[in-house]
């Protein structure tokens, strides 16, 4: 029996349009690029929020006259990592609108998302929740267990926008404003160096209402998966794993796979495809890695291999950039202070590297990989202070117990006192750094006499310096 269809009537709502405005002006709070940063309008936040509450109340009233309409998006290539990605930049009014569909709709179709399904989804879930999930249910099954791991190639852009309608049609009246929004966000116009495109397939990649589409596009993937008898089935955007405890229900899981994929048009990263057994006789050395993490045969979790490096890369960068600072002081003693202080900035100053490490702990269980972080760190100390690359001599010049009374951070420290709740949060480690002038994650120092960036009128964001 299909569900009853969604209507703009329905779900839209005036207060639900000032609830993604509050989510939107937070952009400013963890980075300022972002808040800077022009689409085709080549307007900021900051320009729309000077007339904030004016730019809301005009928006509302196209919204309830079915007037607004997306305009063109700005194509942006960007590498993360090595990949290559292509972002959709909208104008603020647009990405205020695609923000408030992706929250009107996710709420109403929360409940026929599959509970597999991790990524994007209204509350409660997440990449921490699935990562924790998939660790508890490694450690309460017994081996052998059968493990199957895909990844769809170039997801977002390689979506079927006539796929996609049919399967929003389930759902919103065909005929309703709330579909011809969708549909505007699924035929999206854009800007690309100078051109004016139509998209033909894919869905712009870079917007809120983007994650909402991706989730719909593979419900029948996800229903089918989460319905072989006895496996356990996790989806997080285009990562898909399956434990099963036989072999037929791996087979099974691959045989539904690719023939989504087919009905979906579209194809599997040949590259990121496993099957494999865990049969306990590798113990720590056997396993998988899965989303920055690596479960083992043994039932602990470690830091995949490229992880561990970007650990260690948020030290040794901290320490490149105050190498200026080190050619200053005089003696090994100084300079391995410095470093020492460095370092313990890098756990407790810096949101994004305090939320990144403080991320990984909580999850890892393997002590003896992070007691190898911790003597890196030390011996990453040792070379700042005595200029001459990783020696274990030099430990006997300056031992490890006086790096530990400098105050050198521990990881292994760090992670117990994380999974016994006595450290806060990274959100909070933020709030406390705000009073602090020279902490830099910052978008905005209001003047004295004017009121905070965020208070309860918008239109104080435009009123702060730069």
């Amino acid at each position: 029996m299909s569900p009853k269809r969604l209507s703009w009537s329905r779900l839209y709502r005036e207060v639900e349009l000032y609830k993604s405005a509050v989510r939107l002006y937070t952009k400013p709070l963890f980075n300022g690029r972002k808040a800077h940063s022009s689409s085709s309008d080549a307007k900021s936040l900051f320009d729309f929020a000077r007339h904030g509450l004016r730019n809301l109340d005009a928006i509302h009233h196209r919204l309830m006259q079915r007037a607004f309409h997306f305009r063109e998006a700005l194509a942006l290539h960007r590498n993360f990592n090595g990949k290559r990605r292509t972002l959709y930049v909208y104008p603020w009014e647009e990405r205020l609108v695609s923000l408030l569909l992706y929250r009107l709709l996710n709420r109403a179709l929360d409940r026929h998302f599959s509970g597999s399904s991790y990524a994007y989804r209204w509350r409660g879930f997440g990449v921490d929740s699935c990562q924790t999930s998939i660790a508890l249910t490694l450690r309460q099954r017994g081996l052998p267990v059968h493990v199957i791991k895909r990844d769809i190639s170039n997801f977002f852009p390689s979506i079927d926008h006539d796929i996609l309608l049919e399967q929003l049609r389930h759902f919103v009246e065909p005929d309703d404003y709330l579909f011809e929004l969708l549909r505007q966000s699924i035929h999206f116009s854009f800007r690309d160096e100078g051109e004016s495109s139509t998209a033909v397939r894919g869905v712009p990649f870079g917007t809120a209402t983007a994650c909402l589409l991706a989730n719909i596009y593979l419900m029948n993937l996800d229903r089918r998966l989460e319905s072989i008898t006895g496996t356990r089935f996790f989806r997080y955007a285009d990562d898909l794993l399956v434990l099963s405890p036989d072999a037929d229900g791996q087979r099974r899981a691959a045989e539904i796979f690719q023939s989504e994929m087919r009905a979906l048009r579209l194809t599997s990263n040949t590259r990121h495809e496993s099957d494999l057994v865990l049969t306990g006789a590798n113990g720590a050395s056997g396993g998988f890695r899965h989303l920055g993490l690596q479960f083992r045969e043994d039932g602990s979790v470690g830091l995949s291999r490229d992880k561990f490096r970007k650990i260690r890369n948020l030290f040794r960068f901290a320490f490149r950039r105050h190498g200026r600072r080190f050619q200053q002081r005089q003696s090994p003693h100084s300079r391995a202070r410095l470093a020492v202080d460095i370092a313990q900035r890098v756990l407790t100053q810096g949101v994004r590297n305090v939320a990144i490490i403080d991320y990984y702990l909580r999850h890892v269980t393997d002590e003896g990989q992070l007691r190898q972080l911790d003597q890196w760190l030390a011996e990453e100390v040792l070379s700042r202070a005595f200029e001459g690359g990783h020696k274990k001599s030099y430990f006997r010049q300056l031992p490890f117990r006086e790096l530990r009374k400098m105050g050198l951070p521990s990881l292994v420290h760090r992670r117990r006192l994380i999974r016994h709740g006595h450290i806060e949060s990274s959100f909070f480690v933020w709030k406390s750094r705000q009073t602090n002038p020279r902490y830099g994650g910052r978008a905005a120092r209001p003047l004295p006499s004017e009121a905070p960036v965020f208070s309860q009128s918008p239109e104080a964001v435009a009123k702060s310096t730069w």
